[in-house]
């Protein structure tokens, strides 16, 4: 990328006889700019895709405890509502 924007500023220069070596020196330093912002969005990218697979595994985690825990709590109310309607189920019968 920056070689390609140094040799097309000189093309473009000594088409007219003025190939100035600031303007090109600038061309590069713009090109190598552009690039190594590209390069930090990637990486910015790819860091904040880290974060999102790491919160969706943790959020995957937390679910799956929290149903295991709320299994537990039901299973527990659900045999103490199965007791009392067998007492009351008794109770009818005599």
């Amino acid at each position: 990328m920056v070689f390609s924007a140094v040799m097309l500023s000189y093309k473009w220069l000594s088409l007219y006889n003025k190939a100035d070596p600031g303007v090109i020196f600038f061309a590069f330093l713009l090109t190598l700019a552009l690039g190594g912002l590209f390069i930090s969005i990637e990486m910015r990218m790819r860091r904040v895709m880290e974060e999102f697979e790491n919160t969706k595994r943790a959020i995957a985690v937390n679910a799956d405890d929290l149903e295991v825990r709320f299994e537990g709590i039901l299973q527990a109310n659900l045999r103490q509502i199965d007791e009392r309607l067998e007492n009351v189920e008794r109770r009818l019968y005599r």
